[in-house]
């Protein structure tokens, strides 16, 4: 944690003066914080898989670490608390800068070439820093409890990131009053504070909402409340509490909301699946049909053209059904696993 918060710190102060060491000290960041966390579940997680854990070397410094998408896989399947599809996305988008800064670093030749360029960190940066601040805060406050004032003095530091975009700010101010005109919902962004991040103005339809100045987005979904009939927006997963009576809400909730009820009952009476479960997530029969005709994951609010059937527990599933009799599914090991002690 120490050395995260020091990075991070490092990569905001250094971000006018030196861009490249503020792009490679904030993914180093980022990486620590996701270690801190597999740490704090047992110390072998930080190994990378390309090699045993070694109590004696890991204690010595003397091993290697696991890499974005290693530690990544980790929160998702052993410490149960994974990185949501667009966390995922801005940390690697982080990482692949960071890759870029460090093999092939060209210096701006005109300094409208260098804003451009500290525009683009920023943007990166406060989207990485949303979703890893709000795992720190919510998800994983039990584990980085103790250093809530060291990351609130982080988010402050970053309002020179915001002061910096504002001239952005000012060049989509005419494009979001166009949007406002046509009836979308422009309210601001939880990235970089600005009042740019338009919504569609619509019930019960997955939408993704974008911010104009930092490029922010995610999939989100607007449903009535059944206790106060005020609106409750999900954003980027299906968990959400109501701002105005508190009632909170999970995935059954949307899915009760957006179902084709009539699909629902002709596949019940036809004894075709009537719901089926997320492969991205892994969410239990939390995709449902929709009037549109797609199916809706409503754990991760990610769309499917279609449910394929898994060939070895007849699980309806979305993705790639092809090879699940050896391999399993989402919910199942398939033959290899039922055959694996023999």
């Amino acid at each position: 944690m120490d050395n995260a918060l020091d990075f991070l710190t490092r990569a905001i102060d250094e971000f006018q003066d030196s861009p490249k060491y503020s792009v490679i000290h904030f993914s180093a960041a980022v990486e620590q914080f996701l270690k801190a966390r597999l740490m704090a579940e047992h110390w072998s997680l930080v190994v990378s898989d390309r090699q045993p854990a070694d109590w004696d070397k890991f204690t010595s410094g003397n091993f290697q670490s696991v890499t974005l998408a290693e530690a990544a896989s980790k929160l998702d399947k052993v410490v149960r608390s994974g990185l949501s599809a667009d966390a995922l996305a801005a940390f690697s988008t982080v990482a692949n800068h960071r890759n870029r800064a460090i093999h092939f670093f060209h210096s701006a030749h005109t300094d409208k070439e260098a804003q451009s360029e500290l525009r683009r960190i920023a943007k990166e940066q406060l989207v990485a820093w949303l979703h890893l601040h709000r795992l720190l805060q919510n998800r994983w406050s039990d584990t980085f409890g103790p250093w809530l004032e060291n990351i609130d003095s982080i988010e402050e530091k970053l309002r020179s990131y915001r002061d910096f975009l504002s001239m952005v700010f000012d060049e989509v101010t005419p494009e979001l009053q166009r949007y406002r005109d046509a009836g979308a919902l422009v309210e601001a962004c939880a990235a970089c504070s600005f009042e740019s991040m338009v919504f569609a103005n619509e019930l019960n339809v997955i939408d993704t909402a974008t911010c104009l100045v930092c490029g922010h987005a995610f999939r989100c979904i607007t449903i009535e409340c059944p206790s106060c009939e005020e609106q409750v927006r999900f954003e980027g997963e299906g968990f959400a509490t109501c701002e105005h009576c508190n009632t909170s809400f999970e995935p059954e909730h949307i899915a009760d909301a957006i179902e084709d009820e009539g699909a629902a009952y002709e596949a019940a009476k036809e004894g075709d699946a009537v719901r089926g479960n997320c492969g991205d997530c892994d969410g239990y029969h939390s995709v449902v049909r929709v009037p549109s005709g797609q199916w809706v994951a409503t754990c991760c609010l990610v769309e499917h053209e279609r449910l394929e059937t898994c060939e070895w527990c007849n699980e309806p599933n979305t993705g790639d059904m092809e090879m699940s009799y050896h391999s399993g599914c989402n919910m199942c090991d398939g033959h290899a696993g039922w055959t694996k002690g023999d």
